[in-house]
């Protein structure tokens, strides 16, 4: 397993923070351009992104949503599906991870290649990749040729040290889990995959890309899951961003990931599994820090602002 970790100043740290909790704005670039759910930064070519917002599986903000998507376009020169999938607790467990998979079929039908194809999840949609990505080796379906997974929940049974560690650091508690577990569960086993990925059989998946801040609660259920996909033979790298609470990716300075994500992916190396930590260093930036709707061809300008909560 490849393991980096993202050192960061303490300003930078706190930068982080401190945008994360006012909820500072930042616009949708007028050039982007938004069909529907589809985003595309200018110059985007082949290929798609299924992109799976967080907000712990309940909740939903399209405007940052975009916001996030057109820095995925950016980064991966691919155009981006926003994946609007029904939400706890009207609709608890397997509805969400169903509209994950119809999502991505229709990226499908619409003529691109699986191997062209990227899954990207952020918080309870990285939980809801990795389930999907569960699902499609289960049934003997195409994967993906990679995907992405920040902050993700992968055990639900709450097991995983950090939630007690790391409580009190992070945006995010292990109370907040324990409703947002509730919620979406819904009676289903928490120890059961897919909807709990870290009880899965990993091998099989596509090449994964994690990513996590060391502050988190769910640094640890990063953690696991890439050691058990490692243990599978899957190709596996795995971020650690120093200091960084939960939705640290939401912030000016994630832009950095978006960029790491876009090189991982242009790297033809990265199908290979590697076997053991090589930790790397790489600064951040200076400075401050489904269903799938119907297209359209109107331009959007969004306000992004955070989402906390797996």
């Amino acid at each position: 397993m490849n393991v980096t970790t993202i050192p960061s100043t303490p300003e930078q740290i706190a930068a982080v923070r401190g945008q994360l909790t006012a909820g500072a704005a930042t616009p949708l670039p007028a050039e982007a351009e938004v069909s529907g759910d589809w985003v595309s930064a200018p110059g985007a070519g082949q290929g798609a992104v299924v992109y799976v917002h967080g907000g712990g599986f309940a909740h939903t903000n399209p405007e940052a949503e975009r916001l996030v998507a057109y820095r995925l376009s950016k980064a991966t020169g691919r155009p981006v599906l926003r994946v609007d999938y029904r939400l706890a607790p009207a609709h608890p467990y397997p509805e969400a991870m169903q509209d994950v998979l119809a999502a991505y079929q229709s990226v499908l039908d619409r003529g691109v290649p699986a191997s062209e194809i990227v899954m990207f999840g952020e918080s309870a949609g990285g939980t809801l990749v990795l389930s999907a990505l569960l699902e499609l080796a289960r049934t003997g379906r195409s994967s993906p040729g990679a995907a992405v997974a920040i902050s993700p929940l992968t055990d639900l049974a709450l097991g995983s040290p950090s939630l007690s560690a790391n409580d009190g650091k992070d945006l995010l508690s292990r109370a907040v889990l324990e409703t947002v577990r509730t919620q979406y569960l819904a009676g289903a086993a928490a120890d059961e995959a897919p909807q709990s990925p870290l009880h899965g059989r990993a091998r099989g998946l596509p090449p994964l890309l994690m990513a996590v801040g060391a502050d988190e609660v769910l640094l640890d259920d990063a953690r696991r899951f890439a050691e058990a996909a490692d243990a599978a033979g899957v190709s596996v790298r795995l971020e650690i961003y120093e200091g960084m609470p939960h939705a640290f990716h939401l912030s000016e300075a994630g832009e950095a990931l978006f960029a790491r994500v876009g090189r991982w992916l242009a790297d033809p190396v990265r199908s290979s599994p590697s076997r053991g930590a090589r930790p790397g260093r790489t600064r951040w930036p200076r400075g401050p820090t489904a269903r799938c709707g119907s297209p359209s061809s109107t331009r959007a300008r969004s306000a992004a602002g955070p989402r906390m909560g797996s």
